[in-house]
């Protein structure tokens, strides 16, 4: 039987040796690339790393933090941790992201010394935030199954409320987005899309929103509402995750310069079609938290209950 984390040792230790330490920081490791490889061999972030200024990414990475600190809450790599613990535990993934990010592009030959400083810090900052998602992700999946209270991939969609949902639902968003807005093609679909046209991908965007978590059965989906408030019904949770979508694709457009001298219109449009992308991106994410009921019964079934016999 697997002894439980934070529980002493047999020796009187506090729970954690170093290999369990040197696991979860190799998750970390592994979870960053998985997640932060596309972005990383994308030359349009390398350039944006090099011209973005210093507030923007700021503004990015604290996203970024705050994706790390809220995956940790939800389903961290150790149970039980006071708020001290969790902030201290975010920082050291957000630290090692760097580090995973300035390695990753050192060997891909990105960071030439003559290129000046403030370019290499920039573009191992705007690399840093697709690393980090990952590691905060590696939390959640990458978990064995000992180790994982539900018995599932991650946390239980009621157990994290409506608010925790939505949090997932950005950082998912955030990823998907982020890999999309550096691009040209955003502004390119913006510019030549008319007003129909926008309209549809809005109700295209809800309504497969709505379908992946609620309908199609995926591992993590849910069929019934996770409580009695506006957000937890299919619905509300639809909408609710569809309009955070919206404000991470119009910061990811306003962090990458794409709104600068635009108009409204135009920047209505550019983030209805970012927004495609980043809908399917919170929906993935919800999927990932609601798996944490479906460890038995798939779907929206909480499973076979401890100690209900089979």
């Amino acid at each position: 039987m697997a002894r439980d984390r934070g529980q002493p040792d047999e020796d009187g230790g506090d729970g954690r040796t170093v290999m369990e330490s040197a696991r979860d920081h190799l998750r970390l490791i592994a979870g960053g690339l998985l997640v932060g490889l596309p972005l990383l061999w994308t030359m349009e972030v390398w350039d944006d790393g090099a011209v973005l200024p210093a507030g923007k990414l700021l503004v990015l990475l604290a996203i970024a933090f705050a994706v790390v600190v809220g995956f940790n809450a939800l389903a961290g790599f150790r149970r039980e941790r006071s708020w001290r613990e969790l902030l201290v535990d975010s920082v050291q993934a957000l630290g090692l992201s760097v580090i995973v990010a300035a390695g990753a592009l050192a060997v891909l030959g990105r960071l030439d010394p003559t290129l000046g400083l403030p370019t290499l810090i920039g573009r191992i900052a705007i690399e840093t935030i697709p690393v980090a998602f990952g590691a905060s992700l590696a939390a959640t999946v990458m978990a064995a199954p000992d180790e994982n209270e539900s018995g599932g991939l991650g946390p239980d969609a009621a157990t994290v409320g409506s608010l925790g949902r939505l949090l997932v639902a950005g950082a998912g968003a955030l990823y998907f987005a982020l890999n999309i807005a550096p691009t040209d093609e955003v502004r390119i679909l913006a510019a030549e899309a008319t007003e129909i046209q926008l309209l549809v991908a809005v109700l295209v965007s809800l309504a497969t929103s709505l379908a992946i978590v609620f309908h199609a059965e995926f591992r993590g989906g849910r069929s019934d509402p996770s409580g009695d408030g506006p957000l937890d019904g299919p619905i509300g949770e639809t909408i609710a995750a569809y309009a955070v979508s919206l404000i991470i694709s119009l910061v990811l457009l306003w962090s990458f310069g794409s709104t600068d001298g635009t108009g409204p219109r135009t920047v209505l449009a550019q983030v209805v079609m970012l927004g495609i992308v980043a809908s399917f991106g919170a929906a993935a994410g919800r999927l990932l938290v609601g798996s944490g009921s479906a460890g038995a019964g798939g779907g929206g079934s909480s499973g076979q209950r401890e100690g209900t016999p089979a």
